[in-house]
């Protein structure tokens, strides 16, 4: 079923709030120009009516769209499209480097898959994903290029049940979305743990990202849970970053009253 201008519909059975999904329509309209930068939305009443949603979630994705920039408010005339200045990839966001570069700043990501299959997980993603020692999973190594230049390369480590999803899918090929795959079939991040450190690269790394032994790297850890707080993704990635600008924006946590992990945490660590 489609949405306005031939949008996605909202997924009325998924996990991910509707306000999400209702920026995330809204956004790639805009990235696509089914909405013109400039143009002026239609009202919240009338988005209401159009996607079927309360006014509450109507402005709430607005307010999400306004802070990233994708809409700008002015007074007495109402919301309009507008294109966020160019950022790095920002890892706070539940988006992943795909979405970020494509939708968010209009760039050409291409992707080579260098393994996608099943086998036994190393210790440190076994650990992170909280299965018992020996396990197997499935393993999706990758290859990403931004603008036709070695931009990253990832190894992403998941669940059997999960890489069974994903095996049946056209990531393995080289296409798609890994992030919108996963949510897509019921594993929508409701949070992540991330840390960012500075090393070096070396021989395999080094090879594969076209750079020399000992050049600076940063290497990005992350484990994403869903809404029971289940780990379901682990991934590894070795970064150029003169290639790809990472950014991490500091905000005050909520408080809380219980040891749940938080919604989404980064953190920078020193070698």
């Amino acid at each position: 079923m489609s949405g306005p201008n031939g949008a996605q519909a909202i997924n009325r059975i998924s996990a991910e709030p509707y306000y999400l999904q209702l920026a995330e329509r809204i956004r790639d309209q805009i990235s696509t120009g089914a909405i013109a930068v400039g143009e002026r939305l239609s009202s919240e009443g009338e988005l209401a009516t159009t996607w079927s949603l309360s006014r509450a979630t109507i402005r709430e994705a607005l307010r999400l769209l306004g802070e990233e920039g994708w809409v700008a408010r002015i007074a007495r005339r109402g919301a309009f499209a507008s294109m966020p200045p160019r950022r790095g990839w920002l890892l706070q966001g539940r988006e992943g480097f795909f979405e970020n570069e494509v939708a968010g700043h209009q760039r050409r990501v291409t992707t080579q898959v260098l393994r996608a299959e099943r086998t036994t997980l190393p210790a440190s993603s076994v650990e992170a994903l909280h299965i018992a020692p020996g396990s197997d999973g499935y393993i999706l190594e990758r290859l990403r290029r931004l603008d036709g230049e070695v931009a990253l390369f990832s190894a992403n480590y998941l669940p059997p049940s999960v890489g069974e999803l994903v095996s049946r899918s056209d990531v393995p090929a080289g296409e798609g979305s890994l992030n919108h795959t996963l949510s897509e079939g019921g594993y929508t991040v409701a949070g992540a743990s991330r840390t960012v450190e500075a090393v070096t690269a070396r021989g395999k790394v080094a090879d594969l990202l076209q750079v020399p032994d000992g050049a600076p790297l940063l290497k990005v850890k992350s484990t994403s849970w869903d809404t029971r707080l289940v780990p379901f993704e682990h991934h590894e990635v070795w970064v150029r970053s003169d290639v790809v600008h990472v950014e991490i924006q500091v905000g005050a946590p909520a408080p809380t009253r219980t040891a749940s992990p938080s919604p989404e945490i980064g953190r920078i660590v020193s070698p």
